[in-house]
């Protein structure tokens, strides 16, 4: 009977969550609906603005605005991400996310594991995460889980990792790995950011919203059994 019990109860929060993220989904929509201008215009325009000011060069300015982006630029991954899929298109957007992705984790990896915790504690103002111990034994894995999960920031979890004994190997493999669905997403999501409300935008997200919540749930399977 209190398994029964049990059931319910965990069908009802899968229930609950659902729906919060079906709104959170229809209220996300809406603004972007209503700020699309903004949104369409202004963002990708700007960047758009930078990145090709460089010419036949404009490519490798995005990898250098990915790799920079950890310790200089206030910029979300998925606000990048986004926007390489309306410069360039879902199918060289996404080639170009998945390379970013590799330079902006391997610079925030590299330089905290270099530079120590007192680098990343500045940087992030003292907030940088802790990883558990078993991240060396079983980083790859963890990694892969973590990131498809989108766990942490992403940034954030880079610099964490660096502080951590996971192998490089381990990190960029998982990182790279386990950001393919999203960076692909963001990509296609970008080509159609000027109709926020038509399916071909919000599938991408609502793409995304599933895998994390089933390798989220994956991941905190994996830390109890380590």
């Amino acid at each position: 009977m209190s398994d029964v019990k049990e059931i319910r109860n965990v069908n009802s929060i899968r229930a609950i969550r659902l729906l919060l993220i079906l709104i959170v989904l229809i209220g996300v929509s809406f603004f972007l609906n209503r700020h699309r201008h903004l949104l369409a215009n202004f963002r990708i325009r700007e960047i758009r603005a930078v990145v090709q000011s460089y010419g036949n060069l404009s490519i490798v300015a995005f990898f250098v605005i990915s790799a920079l982006k950890p310790v200089i630029l206030i910029l979300p991954t998925a606000v990048l991400s986004i926007a390489s899929g309306g410069v360039y298109g879902p199918i060289l957007g996404s080639i170009i996310n998945i390379i970013g992705c590799f330079l902006s984790s391997s610079t925030a990896f590299l330089l905290t594991r270099y530079l120590g915790r007192g680098f990343a504690d500045k940087l992030l103002k003292g907030k940088a995460l802790k990883l558990d111990n078993n991240i060396e034994k079983h980083g790859f894995k963890i990694m892969l889980f973590m990131r498809l999960g989108i766990i942490f920031p992403f940034d954030a979890l880079s610099f964490a990792a660096g502080l951590s004994k996971m192998k490089y190997r381990d990190f960029i493999f998982g990182t790279v790995l386990g950001s393919l669905p999203e960076m692909i997403s963001y990509a296609y999501a970008g080509e159609h950011i000027k109709n926020p409300l038509s399916i071909k935008f919000i599938a991408p997200f609502v793409i995304i919203i599933i895998l994390a919540l089933l390798f989220s749930s994956m991941y905190r399977k994996l830390r109890k059994d380590t």
